[in-house]
């Protein structure tokens, strides 16, 4: 079963680009993460399918844009 739906979106804010210089792959993630977890309580829990799926890459992908994240100390 497809984790994207034809109503489902993401929303990718522009300080998500000008604040932290975030783009491609590493953007895309983000901005995923961030539609389960801005309120500050909550976080994203989904699996890395539900991130390939999304993103429409593979495996290896989403986890070169999770390591990228990391790095810059955006998730954890």
């Amino acid at each position: 079963m497809k984790a994207v739906k034809d109503n489902n979106y993401v929303q990718i804010a522009g300080w998500m680009i000008n604040r932290l210089n975030l783009s491609g792959n590493e953007l895309y993630c983000y901005a995923i993460i961030y539609g389960f977890s801005q309120d500050g309580d909550s976080f994203f829990m989904g699996s890395l399918k539900y991130l390939e799926q999304w993103m429409n890459v593979s495996q290896p992908t989403v986890l070169k844009a999770l390591k990228g994240l990391m790095e810059k100390g955006l998730i954890k």
